[in-house]
C-alpha cells in the first residue's frame, strides 16, 4: 500500500509540476505583448532574458554546476545560449509589436517540428514519409495563418505579414538553439545546459540593453509593464525551466514532452481573455492545421 501510494504521490506531483510549466509558458506571449505596449519591443525581449541571465550567473557560481570542458561543447553552449535566450526572445518580441500574441503562439507550434528537421539536417538522416507530411501540414497551416489575414498589411497590428514573418525567423533561430543544446545536454547535463546558456547569452544581452536602452521611457512603464517583465523573467524562463526538467526527470521525456502541444491551445484561450484577441473560423483552421501536423511529425520522428 505504501509503494502503491508513493506512486500515486509522484504521479501527481509530476502531473502538477510538468501541467504548472505548460501553464506558465502559455502566458508568455500575452506578457510579452503587454510588454511592449509600454517600452521598445525590442528591449523588452532583452530585459527579460537579460534578468534571467543574471539570475542564472548566480545560481551556476553558487551550485557549481558541471561546465562545458572542450572547445567544441563551448561553441556548442555559445550556439545554444545566444540562439535560444538572445536572438529568439528579441525577435519574438520585435515581431510581437507587429502582430497579435495568437499569431505568434500558433507559429511557435511548429518549433518541435523544425528542432527535428534540422536535427536530421546535421545528422544527415532523411525523415520518414510521414515526418515530412507531418511538417508539410504544419507548414502549411503556418504560411496560411501569416499570408492570409495581412491583407497586403505588413505592419498593421491586426496580424501583419512582417510580424509574424519576423517570429517565423525567430523560430527558426530558437530551433537551432534547441538542436545546439541537445547535442550538449548529455555531457553536462540539461539544468547546466540551460542555466550555461541564460548566462552565455548575457555576452549579446548586456550590450544589446545598454545600446536601446534611451529608446523606452522608462517613467511611463508603470506595474503592467514591470509585472509582465517580472512574469517572463521569473516564470517564463526560470520557474517554468525548473518544474519542466523535474517533471522530464520523474515523469518520462516520452509522456510528459508530449503536453507541449497543449500549450498553443491555452495561449491562444488566454490571449482571448486577457487580451480581447479574437478567435476567428480563419484562425481556428490554421491552429488545428498546424497541430495536426507537429504531432503527426512527432509520432513519426518517435517511431
Amino acid at each position: 500500500m505504501d509503494t502503491i501510494s508513493r506512486s500515486s504521490q509522484n504521479g501527481w506531483a509530476v502531473s502538477f509540476a510538468g501541467g504548472g510549466a505548460i501553464l506558465l509558458w502559455s502566458g508568455t506571449a500575452i506578457a510579452n505583448k503587454i510588454a511592449v505596449a509600454f517600452m521598445d519591443p525590442m528591449t523588452a525581449g532583452v530585459l527579460r532574458s537579460m534578468l534571467a541571465g543574471l539570475v542564472a550567473v548566480g545560481i551556476v557560481l553558487s551550485v557549481r554546476l558541471p561546465r562545458p570542458g572542450s572547445r567544441k561543447q563551448w561553441g556548442l553552449l555559445l550556439v545554444s545560449g545566444i540562439s535560444s535566450f538572445a536572438l529568439w526572445p528579441m525577435l519574438m518580441s520585435l515581431g510581437l509589436g507587429h502582430t497579435t500574441a495568437n499569431h505568434t503562439v500558433l507559429i511557435m507550434a511548429t518549433l518541435p517540428a523544425l528542432t527535428g528537421l534540422l536535427g536530421s539536417a546535421l545528422e544527415r538522416r532523411l525523415p520518414s514519409r510521414g515526418w515530412w507530411l507531418g511538417i508539410g501540414i504544419a507548414m502549411a497551416g503556418t504560411v496560411y495563418l501569416i499570408f492570409s489575414h495581412s491583407r497586403g498589411a505588413l505592419l498593421t497590428e491586426a496580424g501583419g505579414t512582417a510580424g509574424d514573418l519576423i517570429v517565423l525567423v525567430g523560430t527558426l533561430i530558437c530551433a537551432v538553439g534547441y538542436v545546439a543544446g541537445g547535442r550538449l545536454a548529455p555531457a553536462i547535463g540539461t539544468w547546466s545546459t540551460t542555466l550555461w546558456g541564460l548566462s552565455a547569452a548575457l555576452v549579446v544581452l548586456i550590450p544589446a540593453f545598454v545600446l536601446r536602452i534611451g529608446l523606452t521611457d522608462w517613467a511611463t512603464v508603470g506595474a503592467q509593464g514591470w509585472g509582465a517583465i517580472a512574469y517572463m523573467t521569473l516564470f517564463s524562463s526560470l520557474a517554468g525551466y525548473a518544474a519542466w526538467f523535474w517533471a522530464l526527470g520523474h515523469g518520462g521525456i516520452a509522456r510528459i514532452g508530449s503536453w507541449q502541444f497543449v500549450q498553443p491551445v491555452l495561449s491562444v484561450l488566454l490571449a482571448a481573455a486577457l487580451l480581447g484577441e479574437a478567435i476567428t473560423p480563419g484562425l481556428a483552421a490554421a491552429a488545428a492545421t498546424i497541430l495536426l501536423g507537429t504531432v503527426l511529425a512527432q509520432r513519426r520522428a518517435a517511431a
